[in-house]
């Protein structure tokens, strides 16, 4: 721990590990391989370009994402136990949990989860985001020195998007999170805590999650702070070892083996580390993990994301911190709006797909009964008919009584959690007519 208390840097990394159980190709061998390199003994060739310099590997602070097999997260532990004494992984949803774990050098004072109300729908069974709860994990790590605020890490992996625009984008549900990310970030700032919110957060820069992620919280991405802001156009149209160095680039680079069917200006930065700038300074930043391991390819299908940050001192934290300026309140209040119309939108689709699914129950239930008659008549002139409604009741049974279970509860509960959320953005939405006003 000297090397971490002797000053008040922290290198922190944060790596999406693509560790999906029988959908990830060669889950188990690159997640090894991932262990290895965080341990300090990776055999992967790095690509001309992109070399990295001895030693680079050490980091104070992991934040993984996707550790979906036990087995994987037993092999990490083992492995990089001499490097990271204090080690967490996070259970919830009903398969595998969200994913998300935290390797550190210095002391967990305590850690919390929060599973997101707001995730998608059990019956996009096939996408799986629902049921691995996806959440934010809070870590909460003892202060490095007397002189400097304590860390807390919000660590999480947002829900995907599998679509540009539509239902299937799931931009309401992103938004949802990023908004209780955002609060809870908020209270943590408060609490006198150097804020760092990391991970896969699906959102590119100016869309409405990562609005509340740094205009909510007065946070800034570590990547920007130190490089300025960022022309996504022009970056789209560099050289892919370019959008790396220059663009910091984490997803979908042609670069990556299971991503190279990519158009190169599909390259995106979806991983992060947004800070707060009252309390933290980024240093340095720069993508890492972009070395292949032989014979199999990249270590994930996304590169990782590393950033050096000084923890300023207290009394210099606190002067940072000012009142809101009107152009702000006014932002502000833009994306208030534009996350209450974002919401209403999605509630007639939530309200469609509530209507429809218990329509479908009671048709279910209807035909149930007609068949129980149909067939008493039927079995007397064909009895090779009682096989075919047999199979009729069985198919319409189930497919009714989970649509009608899906409609009455989730259904009601998400309507609620819609409303839970629009009215939390209506309150903030008032503060912010009152600041104007000069009542705050």
């Amino acid at each position: 721990m000297s090397d971490v208390d002797a000053g008040a840097d922290i290198k922190f990394l944060t790596l999406n590990t693509w560790g999906l159980k029988y959908v990830s190709k060669f889950r188990k061998e690159r997640l090894r391989e991932i262990a290895n390199k965080l341990a300090g003994r990776s055999m992967a060739l790095p690509l001309h370009g992109l070399e990295e310099d001895s030693g680079s590997d050490d980091y104070d602070v992991v934040a993984l994402q996707e550790i979906w097999c036990k087995s994987d997260w037993e092999y990490i532990e083992e492995t990089c136990r001499h490097r990271y004494p204090y080690r967490r992984i996070f259970y919830s949803g009903i398969i595998a949990g969200p994913g998300l774990a935290i390797l550190s050098k210095i002391p967990i004072e305590s850690t919390f989860l929060y599973r997101f109300p707001i995730n998608g729908r059990p019956s996009a069974f096939f996408r799986g985001d629902w049921y691995v709860g996806k959440s934010v994990s809070v870590t909460l790590l003892k202060p490095t020195s007397s002189s400097s605020n304590a860390l807390a890490i919000l660590n999480s992996h947002m829900h995907a998007p599998y679509a540009q625009s539509g239902d299937a984008a799931y931009y309401c549900h992103r938004s949802c999170q990023a908004w209780d990310m955002s609060q809870m970030a908020n209270l943590y700032k408060k609490a006198g805590y150097a804020v760092v919110i990391v991970g896969d957060l699906n959102s590119k820069p100016g869309t409405l999650p990562h609005k509340f992620l740094t205009k909510e919280t007065g946070f800034v991405d570590s990547w920007e702070q130190l490089h300025g802001k960022q022309d996504l156009v022009r970056i789209s149209k560099l050289d892919p070892l370019l959008q790396i160095k220059q663009g910091g680039t984490t997803c979908d680079s042609i670069l990556n083996t299971w991503r190279s069917m990519r158009r190169p200006d599909e390259a995106c930065r979806l991983d992060y580390a947004l800070v707060d700038p009252s309390r933290l300074q980024t240093l340095e930043a720069c993508v890492r993990f972009t070395e292949r391991i032989p014979e199999i390819g990249s270590f994930s299908d996304h590169f990782a994301y590393n950033c050096k940050l000084r923890l300023l001192p207290r009394n210099a934290a606190a002067a940072g911190g000012s009142k809101e300026t009107r152009e702000r309140i006014l932002e502000k209040m833009n994306i208030y709006d534009e996350m209450l119309q974002v919401i209403e939108n999605y509630k007639r689709v939530s309200r469609w797909q509530k209507l429809w699914r218990s329509a479908h129950f009671w048709i279910a239930v209807f035909c149930i009964v007609v068949v129980h008659v149909v067939i008493t008549f039927t079995s007397n002139r064909a009895g090779w008919s009682s096989v075919f409604w047999a199979f009729f009741l069985t198919v319409t049974t189930a497919s009714g009584l989970i649509d009608g279970l899906i409609s009455f509860l989730f259904g009601r509960s998400e309507l609620r959690a819609l409303e839970e959320v629009s009215t939390e953005v209506r309150d903030a939405k008032l503060n912010a007519h009152r600041a104007l006003d000069g009542k705050v």
